[in-house]
């Protein structure tokens, strides 16, 4: 062994017992482990929950053990073939929809399957491939990939405004396989990504000092990316999330430019985020019936684009939705009817989701769109 071979082994030596003696420290502190990682990383959709993982989940006050099924779902388990004589609904949608920090009878899928199940006198499965940060993208890909397996009577996708425009333009924007041309083939580096990133994800579950090395660069990284967004950018991130609109910018919002490409896309109907979202939506539907499905729509905004009063392209999606032939149900109405205390109960504070009274008020929404579309023709 030549002398630099040597050097280089004792160097690597050196290091692994650095970080196993550091490794050590940090347990023998008394620090507690952070929680368990339940997303993993799939090379075609991205963000995955991680198959058959289980821990506590927490969101604001609400805690809950959380179990994900052998099929990446925030679900119990579902068999392929549906038991005879159930309908099934499959639901597509994004953090709110999975809603990791309930149970399920708390949330409006849960709601649903019973009030369907006994107002059509037979059973009703709803199954939630929800998965939290996902777009319209990723959600043309899930029913494909997944949803389509299991072969549901109706497909509900639950359309939130706060991100899905953006995100999908982002995603056609990124070269990424393309659901609009049925590609399905994620290319060999994402695959390699995908092994690389879940591995990752072991040494979080596994080890303290990753978790701290890990938690330390993601807050500089973020800090810095907010320093350096745009005043405008940040201005409708705050709207999104809390509706509040500083003093010194009041009424500039509506004015952005329309790049076709950020954040302005879910104010302008004629941007190329909804462009791209429009089309998803219509491929969507071509893909649920396709697999012998029925295609139905809900679509919501957070409880900061409602509060901020800022003019939002809806009307002109429910006419889309119309033209289309897609039986939808629209949010709006209902949240801009209430006032500022009822508003708040729906959502979860400082973070946006919906608590258990909104997801009863998004049932009893819902409700009247499932029921024609599972007992129509």
């Amino acid at each position: 062994m030549g002398e630099k071979t040597r050097n280089f082994a004792l160097l690597v030596i050196s290091v692994l017992v650095a970080l196993l003696l550091a490794e050590g420290a940090l347990r023998l502190s008394g620090m507690a482990a952070m929680t368990a990682r339940f997303m993993c990383f799939d090379a075609l959709i991205g963000k995955v929950y991680c198959e058959s993982a289980e821990g506590t989940f927490s969101r604001g006050s609400y805690t809950h053990h959380l179990v994900i099924n052998s099929d990446g779902m925030v679900d119990r388990e579902h068999p392929l073939a549906a038991p005879g004589g159930t309908l099934r609904v499959a639901l597509l949608g994004d953090s709110f929809t999975a809603s990791e920090y309930l149970p399920v009878e708390q949330k409006f899928e849960g709601i649903l399957e019973q009030e369907l199940s006994r107002s059509l006198d037979q059973p009703v499965e709803i199954l939630n491939f929800g998965i939290s940060a996902i777009d319209t993208w990723n959600q043309l890909q899930i029913f494909h990939l997944k949803a389509a397996r299991y072969r549901p009577d109706l497909t509900l996708l639950a359309f939130f405004w706060g991100n899905d425009i953006r995100d999908n333009i982002e995603q056609l924007q990124s070269g990424n396989p393309n659901p609009l041309l049925d590609e399905y083939d994620a290319p060999f580096p994402a695959r390699l990504r995908q092994a690389r990133k879940n591995f990752n994800k072991q040494l979080w579950n596994h080890s303290l000092l990753y978790q701290v090395v890990h938690e330390g660069w993601g807050r500089l990284e973020r800090s810095v990316k907010q320093r350096l967004a745009p005043a405008y950018l940040r201005e409708i991130d705050r709207l999104i999330l809390t509706g509040d609109r500083q003093e010194s910018t009041a009424g500039e919002v509506a004015d952005v430019v329309d790049t076709g490409y950020n954040d302005d896309d879910v104010f302008f109907w004629n941007s190329a985020g909804w462009e791209v979202t429009r089309q998803l939506i219509v491929k969507l539907k071509a893909d649920v019936e396709a697999a012998g499905s029925r295609l139905v729509v809900m679509h919501f905004p957070s409880e900061g684009l409602v509060r901020g009063g800022v003019p939002l392209p809806h009307p002109e999606f429910d006419a889309f939705l119309e033209q289309n032939g897609i039986p939808y149900v629209s949010l709006f109405p209902g949240y801009q009817a209430m006032d500022a205390g009822e508003l708040r109960s729906h959502f979860i504070p400082g973070d946006g989701h919906w608590t258990p009274h909104g997801h009863r008020h998004v049932a009893r929404q819902t409700r009247a769109l499932l029921l024609d579309a599972l007992s129509g023709p």
